[in-house]
């Protein structure tokens, strides 16, 4: 065949793929350079930090001064007690809490000292917290009466970097393999399904593909165990919470990969767009940095994607010493999430079976 055959051929086969290839070459491409709009400034200047007082003689106007530093570099949040400060460092609304000793405008106070505290399993954050430790200090020193010290406190276990992508990189694999093995497995099986359908329904084939692949969520999860063990690593990765939390996430996140192979007709349209919505949630859910780096529009992108969610109680749980109570409403939400995309499957099975 000649070159002009040859690209007259390639023309025809673009004429039946016109669908995919706008998604590809314009659609794709369009969504990812508006998703550089979500990218601001990152830390320090806009980490949220919660503000408490030691004791009950620490004056508002004390914290309001501080809060008002604070708010030249990050997000600062007020606090009614050190309980519930604490409390937001551990389920990571805040990353770093300044707690602030009485006195602090009192002339006649000649030292003070402020105490920065982190979270020791936020690895990520153990550098950018010196810096703003460094720069709260100046600036308090530099607006205050008196000599002011910001001291550094780590709460909880330290970990490595290692230690801390552990539980990253397991809920990696699960993404993955919702979005990119499901449905490749579907798209092979399209030839035998109206086979399947005749002894089967089609809520129960899926039912039961997608409760085997979750199942199958258990050996990466051993695995990873396994490796960590091996290595001497503080990682818990076989508690209970969390590889509940593994599960759910995976089954939510495969009723949505499959709900869009069954609207494209298990078609290359329905993987390319599962392609898609994997490498969207990678980038906007904050699995490997806290979501504290990045600036307020991609915080709130974030926290409005239950994956976020998914990766904080799994981090949590298999890093700290913490009870799965402690982010109950982070589980109820991932729960009610995953009963809508189960629904959502099941008017996507009810839309395909009528045009069988």
């Amino acid at each position: 065949m000649t070159i002009p055959s040859l690209l007259r051929k390639e023309v025809l086969w673009s004429r039946h793929r016109l669908a995919t290839l706008c998604f590809l070459l314009l659609l794709l491409p369009a969504f990812f350079a508006i998703t550089t709009l979500a990218f601001g400034t990152v830390v320090p200047e806009d980490t949220p930090i919660g503000i408490v007082a030691e004791d009950d003689t620490v004056t508002d106007e004390e914290l309001r001064a501080v809060q008002g530093g604070l708010a030249l570099y990050s997000e600062p949040r007020l606090y009614e007690d050190r309980a519930g400060a604490r409390r937001a460092l551990e389920r990571e609304t805040v990353y770093a809490v300044l707690e602030v000793p009485p006195g602090l405008l009192d002339e006649s106070t000649t030292n003070a000292t402020l105490t920065l505290v982190v979270d020791g399993s936020v690895v990520p954050f153990e550098e950018p917290s010196k810096v703003i430790q460094s720069v709260a200090s100046a600036y308090l020193n530099a607006n205050l009466d008196g000599d002011v010290t910001v001291e550094r406190e780590v709460v909880g276990e330290p970990h490595t970097l290692s230690e801390y992508l552990m539980p990253t990189f397991l809920l990696g694999v699960v993404v993955l393999f919702a979005f990119a093995y499901l449905p490749y497995n579907l798209a092979r099986e399209r030839a035998v399904l109206d086979r399947l359908l005749v002894e089967s329904s089609l809520d129960a084939l899926v039912a039961a593909k997608i409760g085997y692949f979750a199942a199958l969520m258990l050996v990466p999860t051993a695995a990873f165990a396994a490796v960590a063990v091996a290595l001497g690593y503080s990682v818990t990765l076989l508690s209970s919470g969390a590889v509940a939390v593994l599960l759910l996430t995976f089954v939510s996140l495969a009723a949505i990969s499959t709900s869009i192979m069954l609207l494209t007709d298990f078609g290359t349209l329905g993987r390319f767009s599962n392609v898609a919505v994997m490498l969207g949630a990678f980038s906007f859910s904050s699995l490997v940095y806290p979501v504290g780096f990045f600036s307020p529009i991609r915080r709130e992108i974030a926290r409005a994607i239950p994956l976020h969610y998914s990766m904080i109680v799994t981090r949590s749980l298999t890093l700290k010493e913490t009870s799965l109570a402690l982010y109950g409403d982070y589980v109820l939400g991932l729960v009610g999430f995953a009963l809508l995309t189960v629904l959502a499957l099941k008017l996507s099975i009810e839309r395909y079976e009528r045009t069988l």
